[in-house]
């Protein structure tokens, strides 16, 4: 992962709400159709980050901009605020920001495609997966080394709990020395 730099007008203290998007960037951003619907493959370790970055005072939520019982589900099941078929992403992030009192500087946001770029324009902390669009990764503060899939949902979130000073609540957890 690329070394944070300071982000015009970011804020040096703890990132409060990570938005994320799901395809090519919590999926590998193959999609298969089928008649029961959808079927998406999800990385379980970034399912895991998830939960404890909700744990540890960093909202994850998820705006998508296609709808999907699989997505729908698989957010359930991780307790993760989820917002689909979603065509403005930067109108809802405004109220989630509202709602939580908090400000764009005290965001972050993982994405890795062109809808994407609006909502990482926004934050504090504009994150990419490794195999984002040239586009995207010439506007983010950090690129991870995984790329959509494959675990960048849950080397952003290390990154973030880092940052917050909470990671060390992880390994206790675990008993990690």
């Amino acid at each position: 992962m690329t070394a944070p730099r300071a982000a015009s007008g970011g804020s040096p203290g703890p990132v409060r709400i990570l938005f994320l998007d799901v395809d090519g960037t919590l999926t590998d951003g193959v999609i298969t159709e089928g008649v029961a619907g959808d079927l998406r493959n999800f990385w379980v370790r970034d399912g895991l980050a998830l939960m404890w970055a909700r744990d540890l005072g960093l909202l994850p939520v998820v705006i998508s901009g296609r709808a999907s019982p699989a997505v729908e589900s698989r957010m359930r099941d991780l307790g993760i605020e989820c917002h689909l078929d979603i065509k403005d992403k930067v109108a809802v992030a405004e109220r989630v920001i509202a709602r939580e009192g908090a400000r764009w500087e005290d965001c972050a946001m993982l994405g890795d495609d062109l809808p994407d770029v609006p909502l990482l324009n926004r934050v504090g902390w504009p994150i990419a997966v490794a195999d984002a669009q040239p586009e995207v990764l010439a506007r983010v503060r950090t690129v991870t080394k995984r790329g959509g899939g494959r675990g960048a949902g849950r080397e952003a979130v290390e990154l973030l709990l880092r940052h917050n000073g909470t990671w060390e609540q992880v390994l206790r957890r675990y008993e990690v020395r």
